[in-house]
């Protein structure tokens, strides 16, 4: 008969032996949760593939580093690289050749850099990395010793041809180009796309033309924004997130919308400038004002789920406002849930614990969003009575190709039935994986497989 040893390689199989043995612990005693954490958040920091940090990581150094080149006053650079032709290769050669390829690149990307450097993969075949105290010239020698160095590997292909690879890359330098995260790796992915445009294979810093494009593109948002809070622009969408069993509906999440000129705007587009212009809060309002006013003419009975930003919870009249808003619409408030992410870690504890406990007295119940996607997931469990748990979707997305990240999924699902939370699956996008996190033992499941967003519940 087939062994495990067939499936696993021996270093997969002791580590999930060591999850095994661990997740009998943390079953039997949470006092094991500390060590368990430390080694579910390596494998979390870690792309299985090329074992380079993964995107979410990446964000964390990067908020980091900013914080620590403002304190101390140095510069630093961020590359974002690319491979050419990358999808030629994995079509005309299949992904196991694909795969190959990306991890001999990320080993060249080690290999051409300093000890404190920092990289990433950041996602399909796209790296980043960040490097401490450098200016634009040295940031220029980095990347183009990387070009050099892959321009040296000779990959021999399936068929007998022999390949030399190039990457396209873009810079961007704190605090020159940008002083805060997203628009400092939106300048150096800017940068990457133009390096393509211009025929790939090359290394591209922004001009002040680029800076210009790439800012007043940011400062069309911002107008759209102010006018979206003035005239009550933005609105909800209702995504369903079905019982695991029975596949009906469970609840909503609220997502919000702007209404553009032209389009409709996915909060993905505008939160980073709403947030840095200190509005959100204010399109919080007017999303839970007019979800709550469309379940009160829909037959729906389930719970509403409302994302909050970590940034709005500063302020001294938020919970007010949130209890006024809930009142006022007669909603009973044992109907919300409130979803708290940990993109943007909390600096204040305390505040957040405040926060919570004011609003679980008034009847609401929380839930931790993008569950495990940082450093902050388990901290949250300890100090916060939360009653669900969604998971990361990245990690939902790759169960079925990544036994790591199917191990995490596991032990999340296990901790969570010991801790009494309900786990909910997010970006359940077909079938396969809907039976994969059905036979977990998750209890809900969202994701275009159950449900696109819809105008009204």
């Amino acid at each position: 008969g087939m062994v495990l040893t067939d499936i696993f390689t021996r270093e997969e199989l002791k580590v999930i032996d060591n999850f095994l043995v661990l997740l009998a612990q943390v079953v039997g005693a949470v006092k094991a949760l500390d060590e368990f954490t430390d080694k579910l958040e390596y494998y979390a920091a870690r792309d299985p593939l090329t074992k380079l940090y993964n995107q979410r990581v990446f964000w964390e150094f990067l908020e980091y580093e900013i914080n620590r080149a403002r304190r101390h006053g140095y510069r630093f650079a961020l590359l974002v690289i690319d491979i050419d032709n990358f999808k030629v290769i994995n079509d005309t050669y299949g992904h196991g050749f694909g795969d190959t390829v990306l991890k001999e690149v990320a080993k060249t990307l080690r290999e051409s850099l300093r000890e404190g450097d920092i990289i990433a993969r950041y996602g399909g075949d796209e790296f980043t990395v960040i490097l401490p105290y450098s200016s634009h010239d040295q940031a220029f020698r980095v990347a183009n010793r990387i070009v050099e160095k892959l321009s040296k590997l000779s990959i021999t292909f399936p068929d007998g041809k022999k390949l030399r690879l190039t990457v396209s890359v873009g810079i961007a330098v704190f605090p020159d180009h940008a002083e805060d995260s997203k628009r400092l790796f939106t300048i150096a992915d800017n940068m990457m796309y133009k390096a393509k445009e211009e025929g790939k294979n090359r290394i591209i810093l922004p001009t002040d033309r680029d800076m210009e494009r790439v800012i007043g593109e940011f400062g069309k948002k911002g107008t759209l924004i102010v006018e979206a809070v003035e005239k009550r622009r933005v609105f909800p969408v209702f995504q369903p997130i079905a019982d695991v069993r029975t596949l009906e509906t469970y609840a909503y999440e609220v997502l919000m919308r702007i209404e553009g000129d032209d389009r409709v705007l996915k909060a993905e587009e505008f939160i980073t400038v709403a947030e840095n212009m200190g509005l959100v809060h204010r399109l919080d309002y007017i999303v839970l004002e007019k979800a709550l006013g469309k379940l009160s003419t829909s037959n729906f009975k389930g719970k509403l789920f409302f994302n909050l930003s970590p940034r709005s919870l500063v302020l001294k009249d938020f919970t007010d406002n949130l209890i006024r808003i809930v009142r006022e619409s007669g909603v009973d408030p044992e109907r919300v849930v409130f979803e708290i992410t940990e993109r943007e870690t909390v600096k204040n504890i305390e505040l957040l614990k405040d926060f919570i406990r004011r609003l679980r007295d008034e009847g609401f119940s929380f839930a931790i969003d993008d569950f495990g996607s940082g450093f902050s997931s388990f901290m949250y469990l300890k100090h916060f009575p939360v009653d669900y748990i969604k998971i990361e979707g990245e990690f939902i997305r790759s169960l079925i190709s990544s036994k790591m990240d199917m191990a995490f999924v596991i032990s999340i699902t296990a901790m969570c039935k010991h801790l009494n939370i309900k786990t909910i699956a997010e970006f359940v996008e077909n079938e396969e994986v809907f039976n994969e996190v059905k036979a977990l033992g998750v209890d809900y499941v969202q994701g275009f497989y159950i449900g696109k967003p819809v105008r009204k519940p």
